[in-house]
């Protein structure tokens, strides 16, 4: 089982009650963390790319159109695409810096009792989500090739047992995925 830095281990056991242990406790891998960044920057990319293609789409028919005829430059719009790509670029950092913000402040957890989601917040409060066993609707597993992944749940608290009123929540980036999910489901039933 992975051991937390005290601080957050002290806030996982306040949050504990009397006679609940812990089963399992986790947070997510920077690693996989990272590469969904990656992935999500590279997405991004594809609008910057469209954006790129509008601009030099648009240089192209200046520098065809006659001298006398012409609104802008074709250079003008040179420099217009650049711009999509020089602040795509310069954010690439900010995607790192959000994975491993949620990997520094997030909490994995299963106990004898629920499954429990705490995350610390910038401001020093925490946010955290249980899900017994009888609220759990179904599970689903995403996993990579490497056995990291990410576990889906859908929890029917307060809104009765139809999966149109179910709220889906993740244990993200996790490391040998589906061990987590046999830990659920023989611990609370195949859900």
């Amino acid at each position: 089982m992975q051991t937390l830095p005290q601080n957050l281990q002290s806030r996982l056991d306040r949050e504990l009650d009397e006679g609940e242990s812990i089963n399992w406790i986790a947070q997510p891998l920077y690693r996989v963390m990272k590469r969904a960044a990656r992935n999500n920057w590279l997405g991004a990319g594809i609008i910057v790319a469209l954006l790129v293609a509008f601009f030099l789409f648009m240089a192209w028919i200046a520098s065809i159109t006659p001298e006398r005829d012409r609104a802008d430059e074709p250079w003008t719009f040179f420099v217009l695409a650049g711009v999509p790509v020089l602040i795509w670029i310069a954010v690439y950092p900010l995607y790192l810096l959000w994975a491993k913000s949620i990997t520094n402040k997030t909490i994995y957890a299963i106990t004898n009792k629920r499954a429990i989601i705490l995350i610390v917040n910038k401001d020093g409060s925490t946010s955290e989500r249980d899900y017994r066993g009888d609220e759990l609707i179904h599970l689903a597993r995403t996993e990579f090739p490497d056995g990291t992944g990410t576990l889906t749940f859908e929890s029917a608290r307060g809104a009765g047992t139809t999966a149109q009123s179910a709220s889906r929540h993740q244990f993200r980036a996790i490391d040998n995925i589906i061990e987590v999910e046999r830990l659920l489901r023989t611990q609370f039933g195949d859900a």
